[in-house]
């Protein structure tokens, strides 16, 4: 009975969706579930004699393993739990939920090893994420809304005074001249609050309808005018009106916006490592086998090969910490793969990159 014990815990154990490892009192490891070896992407061979540290990411220093051990060791309490991400072999971060919990020999009591079960936590991550920037979305919503009320009436009161001032047979032409400059200002600043209301205004999602790609494109580039014109970056957009797809225009508007902060992004790296430019970044949109092809070019630092392999993988950044999440392009790649389209990329190291975005037809 003792022998069918052991089998039955046995099975359990190896059957086990979650990631499970044993090692002995040093830390070094006897034992990995396949599980364990499916998700950090290490054989048997790989895995065995090596230490937890194998797994290490960027993540957590050398502080955080020395309170979690000091809860394992501790004899009040006895074992670790909490999250952290770990590092697989092809370089992909994993965020697991880790448990890890001494086990000890039979007649003594001594700490003859540990054991650590770990909760990938991956997809949940990518969701938390995603549920945070449609929250973000729907509070610019909700700004951009108050925005076009509050601020349109005293813009349209100023836009039609000024229009009936340079009206008036008596000014210069001068002062009819600046009179047309606050109108065309009045007008910017108006294109501007719709559209972040445009591009933040929430739709069902899953529910793809017949979108003008160029009047999305077309709000990206108004919300981007600003910081592209501090860095000295031209903002091209080339897409023509009879551009139309399958879609749903606030979650494309998602997807070109992190494209083309991404973009700006590469440039300013660029810049930062002595190239001056002239840089830009192109918007254009060409028509494909039924469909269209939406790309976003840029001359900024280009990816390496390294990081290529892992661009679409979820929390894998280029950025410093605190300047990226590593999600943007995970969730873009799932966003528009939704629609039935796909986003391939082609750069050159030092020369730029440019991210295609293909997308069905309406």
């Amino acid at each position: 009975m003792n022998l069918e014990k052991q089998g039955v815990f046995f099975r359990c154990v190896e059957d086990s969706s979650d990631a499970i490892m044993i090692s002995d009192a040093s830390g070094r490891l006897q034992y990995v579930n396949p599980a364990w070896q499916r998700i950090y992407g290490y054989s048997w061979s790989e895995a065995i004699g090596q230490t937890p540290r194998l797994l290490r990411s960027r993540h957590q220093g050398d502080d955080f393993y020395q309170t979690l051990w000091a809860e394992i060791l501790d004899p009040a309490k006895g074992f670790w739990k909490g999250e952290l991400v770990n590092r697989a072999k092809d370089g992909r971060e994993v965020p697991v939920l880790l448990t890890i919990t001494p086990y000890r020999r039979d007649g003594d009591g001594t700490v003859a090893g540990y054991m650590g079960i770990a909760i990938d936590q991956t997809r949940k991550k990518e969701l938390e994420a995603e549920v945070i920037q449609q929250d973000r979305l729907a509070s610019i919503g909700f700004l951009a809304s108050g925005l076009a009320h509050e601020i349109g009436n005293p813009l349209g009161v100023i836009r039609g005074r000024a229009e009936y001032l340079a009206m008036r047979s008596e000014i210069s032409q001068t002062v009819r001249d600046n009179l047309g400059v606050i109108v065309a200002q009045i007008d910017r600043i108006s294109k501007l609050i719709y559209s972040l209301l445009h591009l933040a205004r929430a739709e069902r999602a899953g529910t793809p309808h017949p979108v003008g790609l160029q009047k999305v494109c077309q709000d990206v580039v108004n919300l981007m005018t600003h910081p592209f014109r501090q860095e000295g970056v031209a903002l091209e957009l080339l897409v023509p009106e009879s551009a139309r797809a399958l879609v749903e225009a606030d979650r494309l508007g998602q997807v070109l916006l992190n494209l083309v902060v991404n973009a700006l992004h590469a440039i300013q790296s660029a810049k930062a490592g002595g190239r001056a430019g002239p840089h830009s970044v192109r918007i254009e949109a060409r028509e494909r086998d039924r469909g269209w092809e939406l790309s976003v070019s840029d001359t900024g630092t280009g990816i390496d090969e390294e990081a290529m392999k892992n661009l679409f993988k979820p929390f894998f950044t280029t950025k410093e910490v605190g300047k990226g999440t590593g999600l943007g392009l995970s969730i873009s790649q799932r966003i528009v793969s939704s629609w039935g389209g796909h986003i391939q990329v082609e750069s050159r190291w030092g020369q730029g990159t440019r991210f295609r975005v293909y997308l069905p037809a309406s």
